[in-house]
């Protein structure tokens, strides 16, 4: 997807990384303009992470675009099927289902994006906009939005620009305005994606990047169900948590090692990038039930 796109959809999908190699300048970095702003070449880089700050504390998620530039990279062919089927927008009532498959769209629309589906792209972002206006945040996707989206829609660059944005304002505007919940549901949300879409395409290609990339998601679990905990105040996250308590116990048995390695730092650019490698060690029985758990979850979700 020059799928940061599908990023979009998890964070708030939010949009953002920050794990991943730097080139030498952010001049070196900015490789084509969307009106007056440059893309960041790094945002491209399949090894980044989704970074969001709740309460002054730092939450660090692999972002569906992470997994969305894998799964292009290894040749996997576009597949209609992985997305949530956009009749079922109507089912989604409650704010909580509504935040959640936010991010469940979200990451559809940076997957449908990426493999240069123009036409199913405008039709994903109206059930995004939708689901926003729901929420109350469809300031992040007003009319300017939507047209430079349309005129930018053959150009996957600009385009992840422009959903960057989108989901930038988005998530900036849930916290301000006390809805931190949501947007930590939006973000439950994409990542489940994206997980659907690893475990899934995993089922089929059997290719060990892909089964990697799902067992380094064990750590990133543990932070969704600690922000899933952290915002229910009213008990309206149970039901997730619980979901999600059977899919971490499952990840509780994948094997993690760590290589480290010096990090880097680009005085000009103010940043440092982190090195170090993870081992993955996952049997292919324990691989099985968490394909399985994955789909169930998501079944339930998206009803």
């Amino acid at each position: 997807m020059k799928i940061q796109k599908t990023l979009i959809f998890a964070g708030v999908l939010s949009s953002v990384l920050v794990l991943g190699s730097c080139v030498d300048t952010a001049e070196d970095n900015q490789i084509k303009k969307e009106g007056e702003k440059m893309v960041d070449q790094d945002l491209l880089d399949p090894n980044r992470s989704f970074n969001t700050t709740f309460d002054g504390k730092l939450f660090s998620v692999p972002s569906p675009v992470q997994t969305a530039l894998l799964i292009k990279s290894l040749d996997i062919p576009f597949n209609e099927v992985l997305m949530n089927n956009l009749e079922k927008v109507k089912n989604y009532n409650s704010a909580t289902d509504q935040a959640i498959n936010l991010g469940i769209y979200g990451a559809d629309l940076g997957y449908v994006t990426l493999y240069d589906q123009s036409a199913k792209s405008l039709n994903y972002l109206s059930v995004v906009e939708d689901l926003s206006n729901k929420l109350g945040i469809a300031g992040a996707f007003d009319k300017n939005f939507i047209e430079r989206f349309e005129q930018n829609s053959n150009d996957e660059d600009s385009m992840l620009v422009i959903l960057t944005d989108g989901f930038r304002k988005a998530d900036n505007f849930l916290k301000e305005n006390d809805q931190k919940n949501n947007s930590a549901l939006i973000l439950t949300g994409g990542w489940l994606e994206s997980m659907h879409f690893a475990t899934q395409l995993y089922s089929q290609s059997k290719e060990v990047k892909i089964i990697n990339r799902i067992g380094e998601q064990k750590q990133s679990l543990e932070t969704i169900l600690e922000l899933l905990d952290k915002y229910n105040t009213n008990g309206q996250n149970d039901e997730y948590i619980a979901l999600f308590k059977d899919l971490n116990t499952l990840f509780e048995e994948v094997k993690t090692t760590y290589e480290y390695v010096e990090s880097e730092t680009d005085k000009a650019r103010k940043t440092t990038t982190i090195k170090s490698k993870m081992k993955i060690e996952i049997s292919d029985e324990l691989a099985e039930q968490i394909i399985e758990k994955v789909a169930a979850i998501r079944a339930q979700i998206i009803a």
